[in-house]
């Protein structure tokens, strides 16, 4: 049979596979409601990346495994593993991948306990990254500039999407009753392709002829970009289809509208995520909810439970993470109004494991005391909205240009703006983080707006920040790029005058219109001129603390409409340590608040507890006299 035919017949399989309505997993009447993703709050992830030589998939997966998870957890959803990066499938899929070796059905088990106990699941599906399809059919892979094939990275132009992806993903939706897809190894797996096929079309769809090789030649960018477009164009493709056969099926592509993707969300993705991994969880953590939230579609960050990972053996018992560590890393989520969950390992314990799909119940038991601390403060967590004060941009033209320029892959892992955001954060000040078309749809709302670094700034967006000022908005520009990207809003400026700035640095103020601008033509200056910049320009803050650095400030509006003032506790060796023991409480935090009128009400919570507080002259004091982990000071104000 050769390849022509055979890829034909694997796609006229896959095409007959989506329609069919046959279903494996009948719902049952008696089955209890489960939620949709827009209000989850609180899941539980497992990951396994099957490989071929794992035996005898499915021999613990039991209706009582399943059950005592739950019974531990008591999650809105699970997210289970039916294919991860090594592009075989951990239950016995018929239109996909896999080494053969089962005990009944896994995947089914998972499907019949959830429905039976209410809560949803979904599948850990690895989209781009495809070990198996790329051994199966070397033809589906991305092509190197050279010609040669870079391997298990499906080109996004190639059948690997009709014939494979779509197909399984239909058949967890029709065939086994998932309620959604968890797509990993996607946005940051993808790569440019030098196929025939993507080479063509580039030059259709911009005229150039000469295709880009390396980051030095001048259509570098242009090449890129066009390969993002290319990874929307497939994403949109499998979520439509998809959707087409089962239109409740919903969808996150792993981490893209995220830092290493920064644009608005389109249409059709039912919920954004991430897995937060490695060391400096909390500095990532308090990056990307700053950043999510302002995205408005449901989102979630989720905590790897291990600090170190290897592909086929995760989560080793002395790499785990402590329950107050994991409670440290969700208050930072669900400060900023997302949802919460953690990864561990599919596999029993045991040295060495056996890779079998299963859970050691054991090392899960202490995310039940996460799952207590979240849901204590779900009622005034979930769902908040952040109540607009500093707007950080994060320019999407800007970043991407900033990536093609250093030979960076497509969606990149860029943390070159933590050092601004830790710098205001530690000053305590609520911040939200917005990508351009966010920041141009709501910038009026921010008193003021911080434009850090950057060598490209959206002209369009430069203009309507420069229409902002002149309404009365405060800007702060910092870099050496600052003034030629502002030229002619600045140009426009009415007066002009110096500050005081340290040594090699300089400081101007603009008046325009109603507005101020200040800028720093210098990089990096010392964030003690940094926040002194900021109070002189944005002096009335809602909330100001006194006394430790180390709490973070948020500023939400409960969805019962209260002013909820979030104070996380991050103490602590949290950048360099892997595992953290114990996490030192931090006090007293003194607040004053900005209030119109005497507030009707005031607690702290979790727990509905009383606290003292004065008002006089529009604002209210108070003290918060210790913070452990987390503490909410709630605000019912007046009518």
């Amino acid at each position: 049979m050769n390849r022509r035919f055979l890829n034909a017949w694997v796609f006229a399989l896959a095409v007959c596979v989506t329609i069919l309505p046959f279903r494996t997993v009948q719902a049952e009447e008696s089955d209890p409601p489960r939620l949709p993703r827009k209000d989850c709050f609180f899941g539980v992830h497992f990951d396994f990346h099957a490989e071929m030589k794992d035996k005898n998939i499915g021999q613990n997966t039991t209706p009582e495994m399943l059950n005592a998870l739950i019974d531990i957890t008591h999650p809105d959803y699970f997210e289970t593993d039916t294919k991860g990066h090594p592009g075989v499938s951990s239950y016995p899929t018929r239109v996909g991948n896999h080494g053969g070796s089962f005990v009944g059905d896994p995947l089914k088990v998972w499907r019949e306990i959830t429905a039976k106990r209410g809560v949803s699941l979904y599948g850990h599906h690895s989209g781009i990254w495809d070990r198996r399809a790329y051994e199966l059919h070397n033809d589906w892979s991305a092509l190197a500039a050279d010609g040669s094939q870079i391997g298990e990275k499906m080109s996004t132009l190639g059948p690997y999407s009709d014939s494979l992806l779509i197909p399984q993903l239909t058949e967890l939706a029709n065939d086994y009753g998932l309620d959604g897809g968890w797509v990993d190894g996607d946005c940051w797996g993808v790569v440019r392709d030098w196929s025939p096929a993507a080479k063509e079309l580039f030059t259709k769809e911009t005229g150039i002829d000469a295709i880009p090789t390396n980051k030095d030649d001048p259509n570098w960018h242009a090449w890129s970009n066009f390969h993002r477009e290319l990874f929307r164009r497939y994403v949109k493709h499998y979520i439509t289809t998809v959707k087409a056969a089962n239109p409740d099926f919903e969808f996150c592509s792993n981490w893209a509208f995220s830092i290493h993707m920064p644009e608005a969300p389109f249409e059709g993705v039912d919920f954004i995520s991430g897995d937060i991994c490695g060391y400096n969880c909390v500095n990532v953590c308090r990056y990307n909810s700053r950043l999510f939230m302002t995205q408005e579609v449901p989102w979630d960050l989720m905590s790897w439970s291990f600090c170190d990972w290897s592909l086929g053996d995760p989560d080793q018992p002395e790499i785990r993470k402590t329950a107050i560590q994991l409670m440290r890393e969700a208050a930072c989520v669900i400060a900023q109004g997302g949802g919460y969950q953690a990864v561990f390992s599919q596999k029993p314990a045991g040295r060495p494991p056996v890779r079998d799909g299963s859970v050691d119940i054991e090392k899960v038991r202490l995310f039940g005391e996460v799952a207590k601390f979240c849901r204590e403060r779900q009622e005034v967590c979930f769902k908040a909205k952040g109540i607009p004060q500093i707007a950080l941009l994060l320019s999407t033209e800007g970043t991407y240009r900033r990536w093609d320029q250093r030979g960076q892959a497509l969606f990149w892992w860029d943390r070159w703006q933590d050092g601004i955001l830790d710098c205001l954060v530690e000053d305590r000040q609520a911040v939200s983080i917005l990508v351009t078309q966010r920041l141009m749809e709501h910038m009026d709302e921010y008193p003021l707006v911080v434009v850090f670094q950057w060598d490209y700034v959206e002209p369009e967006l430069v203009e309507q920040l420069g229409k902002y000022v002149e309404k009365g908005g405060r800007l702060y520009l910092v870099g050496p790029a600052m003034p030629k990207l502002f030229d002619a809003v600045l140009k426009s400026a009415s007066a002009v005058r110096n500050g005081t700035a340290p040594e090699g640095r300089s400081l101007q103020y603009y008046t325009l219109g109603k507005g101020t601008i200040a800028m720093t033509p210098q990089e990096n200056p010392p964030s003690e001129f940094v926040n002194a910049t900021v109070h002189e320009l944005f002096p009335d803050p809602i909330v100001k603390i006194d006394g430790t650095p180390q709490v973070d400030l948020s500023l939400m509006r409960t969805v019962k409409g209260e002013m909820a003032i979030h104070l996380v506790n991050t103490s602590g060796p949290h950048a360099t340590a892997g595992v953290i023991e114990t996490v030192d409480p931090v006090g007293p935090v003194a607040l004053t608040v900005r209030l119109p009128k005497k507030p009707a009400a005031v607690r702290l919570e979790p727990g509905h507890r009383e606290i003292d507080w004065q008002y006089a002259n529009g604002q209210m004091a108070l003290t918060v006299d210790t913070v452990p982990i987390h503490e909410i000071i709630v605000v019912t104000e007046a009518e």
